[in-house]
Parts: C-alpha cells; structure tokens; sequence
C-alpha cells in the first residue's frame, strides 16, 4: 500500500516549499466567488469529462437498486445442465485440482464470490457416500454490513434424503428404460479427481439464485451429526485455522469460458467431499467474481484542492489522485475500527470530528509531510512511509459515509473545517473500494491508473470493480 497527494491552498507560493500545488492557484483570495467547494466541483466535472451518471453513489451504498434489500430468490432446477457433467469435465478439474481430491491450494483457502451480474447457476455435486449435511449460502451487503451479520438461504436441509426423487440427480454412465435404471457402471471422471474408487453415482442438483450485484457470498455445510459448520469464509468457522476446503476460478469447459469450482469439507479435513460448480452466466453474461473475504472497506479522498485552474477557472491539468486520506474502516455495533493507510495532503484532515484524529498527527508526522504516496518521487523531504494506524472510533454509523472527514481550508477567507462529501450523481470527494484498491502515487491520476474509473462514471459500470484493472504502462 501506498500514496498519497495533497496539497495545500495558498496565498504566497514559496519556491522553496512544496504544495503539491502548481504555478496556477487554485484559489484566488481576490476572488471571493470561488468558492473552494464549488472550485472542487467544477475541476472535478472538468476532469471526469463531465456528467456523472445520477445512479453513482460512490461505493456509499445510497443509491441501493430495486433488490437491495430484498432475500435472494432461489430457484430449484430439475433438468439443469446435467450433460456438462461428464468424466471429460471431471478430467479437467483434475488439472485443476493437482492433489486429487486433496484440495488445499493455498491461494484460496479462504475466498467468497462478488455477485456481479442479475443470476448465478450453481450446481452442488456430490457422491453417495457423503453424510447426513446441511448445504446452503450465505450473502450479505458489503456496504451496509460485514460478513459476520449475513444471512443464510438452506440449499438442501440433508443431502442423503433422497426420497426416491432421481429427477434431481444425475446418475452418471446409466441410462432408463422401462423404468428402471441399467447399466451401472462407474464414472471414471469422478474417481480421477478424487484419487478413490470410482463412484457409481454422482448426486447432483442445480440452482439459479438471483441475488443483488454488489452482493457478497459464499457457501456452507453443516455436518449434522458433529453439530460444526464449514464456510468457505474461514473467517465464519469455529476455529479460523479450521480446513474448510478450497476454491479455483476460471475451470473452461467446452463452451464455458469462465467457471468456478470449489470444495468444501465436513470433516476438518482437506477431502472436498461436496464439490460445488458455478458454472453458467447470467443474461448479462457476467460470472461471480472469485474474491477474499473482507472485513474492512477502503475511502479514498480528496481534500478539495483543485489544481492548475488558470484565470478562467478551467481545468488543464489537474491532479486527482484521491490519496489525501486512505481510511479503511469496518462498522460495528458502536462505531468503526479503522486502520489508517495513507495521508497524501499537505493540510490538515481529521477524522471524526476529532481533533485527536488529525492525519499527520496520527501518523506522528509534520503537516507537509506526505505518508505512504510515495511522495519521494516529487519531494524527498516531504515524503515519509509509516506502518498503518489502527484505531476505533464511536458513533451511530448507518453506514461509512456516516464517518466525517474534514479538511481544515480557507472557505471565503475564513479557515475552518470543511466536511469531505460524496454527493450521488455529482463531483465527488470520497469514493469506497475494496482493500485490495491499489492507490495511486502522488500526483498520479486516478483515471490513469484505472481506466475503467471513467466508464463507472459516466454510466455506473463496475461498481464494485472498476479498480480490479490498472493500466501500467
């Protein structure tokens, strides 16, 4: 992590000292209609091309769609896709799956999926052999709450009631005829990526789960005679160190070119004897996106500082780096632990309306000194990188937008405390990301290194994932 840029509003430019400013002020004391708000504003709009798309509500979650708040609904599909499960496909995890049936692949030990698009079809293998368990997901809003306040939807209540309903299973390598089932051979595919004997059949049943786009979720088994529940969200187990199986994206199949599959045990061991496969699109054509389990969100901010206005109050260049202040922040039931990650200005921020929260004091820190922005590149002495500052703060948090940000500035000649916003639909000095949200060095446009920023602007694309694509030149 890193970044951070700023700078500060002044009457005298020095040439000795560094603003982050350039020879053209952005604030004209002689002018008292510029207002720094509506200055910011105007830059703002200048730098993003224009209209901003009225649904962007910058990662605050104000702007919920129709299905917000609603429980996703979950379809149960007797048909299926069951012809894509065939030894060939079986085959094909295996290469996926290096150790067999072993699957503890350290990359994603712990994962969940972002939704993503209007549906997901997700198909629920497993063999005869598996125990009396409970199979479901979960899923939860990642704006309005965190993972440990999700909510369950029960797939199937207990996976060896079969109550003679072979409509809802695949048995592999037979066929019917004058109602019974012949031929029962074994499907080779299966006992490839198990590393067991070949199994005789393969129980199967799809769903179509139609669920929010900004969505997170992920799946569970409950194992009903140990009483333990397993999450692909290791985080949700009893114990975090606890095995819980382990997950590989993009599986191409024939004509799938994206799919996941995924494993989850009952056991505390690394078998994967429920074998899950997300493995159609939905109308959009867009599949879950495989991601990690998350406990904080990133703000990023702006500290109202337009750059390079010339004597007409046009934008030329401006620098939107969006490192002012990188807070992330989880809510809880008092407040927010917060860890602060990066401090890019040059004037005084707080947090909270707490003058004890000021950035650069957190950080230890003088004013002009920017903080993991890697700063060094413009100014060496104004430049410094420190570990990340974790604290928490109290408050009735309906959710992050609720936590203050203010920037100490000179508002039409009187220095005051001005609150950091993230209005929908208009310019914008906050916006929330993920933590995985790389942000850029100071004076590096946040456009630039993420070009999709501009399309979530102008027609509110890739909410939840117009920063997953950087452009490095």
């Amino acid at each position: 992590m890193k970044k951070y840029v700023m700078f500060s509003l002044v009457f005298v430019v020095l040439g000795t000292v560094f603003t982050g400013c350039s020879k053209k002020d952005a604030y004209d004391p002689e002018r008292p209609e510029q207002d720094a708000r509506e200055l910011y504003r105007k830059n703002f709009l200048a730098y993003v091309g224009g209209n901003i798309n009225s649904q962007v509500d910058w990662g605050f979650g104000s702007s919920a769609s129709t299905r917000a708040d609603e429980a996703p609904t979950v379809t149960l599909d007797p048909a299926g896709y069951s012809t894509e499960f065939s030894d060939k496909f079986f085959e094909n995890v295996r290469g996926f799956f290096p150790e067999g049936s072993q699957c503890t692949s350290k990359d994603w030990w712990n994962y969940e999926f972002l939704e993503n698009g209007p549906f997901f079809n997700v198909r629920l293998i497993y063999s005869n052999t598996s125990a009396n368990d409970e199979i479901g997901l979960y899923y939860y809003d990642p704006v309005k709450e965190s993972y440990d306040k999700h909510t369950k939807v029960v797939l199937y209540d207990n996976i060896q009631a079969n109550n003679g309903d072979l409509g809802y299973y695949i048995q592999f390598n037979r066929y019917e005829q004058y109602g019974q089932w012949w031929e029962v051979l074994t499907t080779d595919g299966y006992s490839i990526w198990t590393n067991s004997s070949p199994a005789k059949r393969i129980q199967t049943r799809t769903y179509t789960i139609y669920m929010n786009e900004r969505y997170h979720f992920g799946f569970y088994v409950k194992n009903k005679d140990t009483g333990k529940t397993y999450y692909t969200n290791q985080y949700l187990n009893e114990s975090e160190t606890a095995y819980s199986g382990a997950a590989v994206g993009d599986v191409p199949y024939d004509n799938i070119q994206q799919s996941y599959v995924f494993g989850l045990t009952d056991n505390d061991t690394p078998d994967c004897n429920i074998l899950f496969a997300i493995i159609k699109a939905g109308d959009q054509g867009k599949y879950p996106l495989l991601i990690r389990p998350e406990k904080y969100r990133r703000i990023i901010a702006e500290d109202l500082n337009a750059h390079d206005i010339d004597a007409d109050g046009n934008s030329t260049e401006t620098d939107f780096d969006f490192n002012d202040i990188v807070l992330d922040a989880a809510l809880t039931p008092t407040g927010a632990k917060c860890r602060l990650m990066a401090a890019g200005a040059t004037l005084k921020i707080r947090i909270n309306g707490d003058d004890k929260l000021e950035v650069h004091d957190l950080f230890k820190v003088d004013q002009k000194v920017m903080v993991n922005t890697h700063a060094e590149k413009i100014n060496p002495n104004q430049a410094a990188d420190r570990d990340p500052v974790e604290f928490e703060i109290t408050g009735n948090f309906k959710d992050l937008n609720d936590i203050k940000l203010e920037v100490y500035k000179d508002l039409k000649g009187v220095w005051q405390w001005v609150e950091l916003t993230a209005p929908k639909g208009d310019a914008s000095c906050k916006i929330v990301v993920d933590t995985s949200f790389e942000w850029p060095d100071e004076r590096q446009s946040l456009k630039v290194k993420y070009p999709n920023f501009l399309n979530y602007v102008h027609n509110n694309v890739g909410v939840d994932s117009w920063w997953r694509n950087q452009n490095n030149p």
